[in-house]
């Protein structure tokens, strides 16, 4: 063997021991490094303390890298719940990124995954101008450290999002994930996502799509969002006392704290389960949702059902020292018919009373397990005008009622056809309605010709009336009547006449709405009107 040619063998077993020596260091510190490498990164991106509990390497079949227990704590914050929490996780990467430092990976499959937002960051809240008060900003945040990593894809089904109110002692906001994809993670982006989740109350399957971030790691409520959603099969009689199944699109931007979204909703078959008929409710929003606590703000919601359309604004807002939320909205009616909110509440093939009504309520539901129809509040105003009654022998009534007012006899109706048509009749006055009944007050009731002024009650159930008031009419009393017996009256005219009326004495209606009865009270007699 020549010289050189052994110095030619030597040189290769001492590059093979270095290769062998150099593998063998490579492939004993291959894992504490890749490990640095990625807490390093997100102690960096996140400004925290990494906790890990074990992290693998692995080339084939396809470079990866696996870990368990990996849990994220903001430095500085004392939180005991880690801002992100992962049970395990997988990662699908390159062999140019495992060993010589590329960053892109794959994907990420996540196991176990929950992100708490604590109620912290400078741009949290902002002043008002009026006293200073704080509430939530709906600006993003402006934080510009990112992940020194490009991610194809991150799977993280089963994801909890829990965002922690400002308010000490209350629940926090709770999402359930069932399924999460996000794509193109990577250096000061949003990603985009795609994401299903069970709302718990109403139960229905929210579908969503949109962009998320760039995270800001000092001020997470002030990381942005966006995007559009569905909501399907929403089951509405999980509140007791309304039944129908909810649709609902829409769209949806903001920071996590202040989001605003607009959208529709399709109830073909909404009820009041102790109430009338199912109508079919649409309804079109825009809302602020506060995620601090689950506030949110209606501003507004139009909503429409058979001929009729209201609109609202208001919010569902918790209340201090009271479990749940509390809905409160004032609604005022666009155009609307008498005979459509009653096919609501009392239900029936005929309502009983028809025409335009314009209508103005403060609504009020508190949370709480009984029926909505117990628990709701009300408090208004109302005017039906021209209202026709459908019950022939209550229209008969009216007509009597209005003729006499006029100082028609019995003699002059029966001779002329204009004293026998339909009267159009007028409702106003102001309400309240508490555990299913309706206090009345300043309640007027007109025909051409009479007013009627009572104050009561009436059970929306059981449809019994209680009023009392007067029973005021143009005409005299002697001109009610005719012949001998308008003679025989005209001395008593004085006596009922009062304030302008030509005929003024108290009124009772009882009954029920099915079969009302009106009686006046005459020298402390009490006479049927019939």
């Amino acid at each position: 063997m020549s010289k050189r040619l052994r110095y030619v063998l030597l040189g290769v077993a001492i590059g093979l021991a270095g290769l062998v020596t150099w593998s063998y260091w490579f492939a004993r510190t291959l894992n504490p490094r890749i490990r640095a490498r990625a807490v390093t990164a997100l102690e960096d991106r996140f400004h925290a303390e990494i906790r890990l509990r074990s992290l693998k390497v692995s080339f084939f079949p396809l470079p990866s890298v696996t870990g368990e227990d990996l849990e994220i704590r903001h430095k500085g914050w004392p939180d005991s719940t880690p801002l992100i929490a992962i049970r395990r996780f997988s990662v699908i990467t390159d062999y140019a990124s495992l060993i010589a430092g590329r960053n892109h990976i794959k994907r990420v499959q996540l196991h176990g995954l929950e992100i708490h937002i604590p109620p912290r960051g400078a741009s949290a809240f902002k002043e008002t101008l009026l006293g200073g008060e704080q509430v939530e900003s709906g600006e993003p945040g402006h934080d510009t450290a990112h992940l020194p990593f490009l991610i194809d894809t991150i799977q993280a089904d089963g994801t909890v999002l829990q965002i922690a109110p400002k308010t000490p002692g209350k629940e926090p906001l709770e999402f359930d994930i069932q399924k999460l994809t996000m794509h193109g993670v990577g250096p000061g982006k949003a990603m985009f996502f795609s994401a299903k989740l069970e709302n718990a109350k109403p139960p229905g399957l929210i579908d969503s799509q949109g962009y998320f971030g760039p995270w800001q790691r000092d001020d997470p409520r002030a990381t942005a969002v966006s995007g559009k959603y569905t909501f399907q099969n929403a089951d509405l009689g999980v509140f007791k006392g309304i039944s129908g199944i909810l649709s609902s699109v829409g769209s949806y931007s903001g920071v996590l704290q202040h989001i605003e979204t607009s959208g529709t909703t399709d109830t073909p078959d909404f009820s009041l389960k102790r109430g009338g008929n199912a109508v079919h409710l649409k309804t079109s929003f825009h809302a602020i949702v506060n995620g601090s606590d689950g506030n949110t703000i209606l501003d507004p919601v139009d909503a429409t059902f058979l001929n009729s359309e209201f609109l609202c604004k208001g919010g569902v807002v918790g209340v201090p020292g009271t479990k749940g939320k509390t809905v409160s909205l004032d609604a005022v009616a666009k155009h609307a018919r008498m005979e459509d909110i009653l096919q609501l509440v009392v239900g029936g093939s005929k309502p009983f009373l028809t025409g335009d009504v314009n209508f103005q309520s403060k609504i009020v539901i508190p949370p709480g397990p009984s029926d909505v129809i117990d628990k709701l509040h009300l408090q208004g105003q109302f005017h039906v005008a021209s209202a026709i009654f459908t019950d022939p022998k209550m229209e008969q009534r009216l007509i009597t009622l209005s003729n006499r007012a006029r100082g028609i006899s019995k003699s002059e109706e029966s001779q002329n056809q204009a004293a026998r048509n339909l009267v159009a009749s007028d409702f106003r006055g102001r309400f309240v309605l508490d555990h299913a009944a309706v206090s009345f007050s300043r309640f007027s009731f007109e025909v051409p010709g009479a007013q009627i002024r009572l104050t009561g009650s009436y059970q929306l159930e059981s449809g019994q009336i209680d009023m009392h008031g007067l029973f005021r009419m143009r005409a005299t009393l002697s001109e009610t009547q005719s012949g001998v017996k308008s003679l025989l009256l005209k001395p008593f005219n004085k006596l009922f006449e009062k304030d302008g009326a030509g005929f003024q004495v108290p009124l009772k209606i009882t009954g029920s709405r099915e079969h009302p009865v009106f009686a006046v009270d005459i020298f402390h007699h009490e006479f049927t009107l019939q």
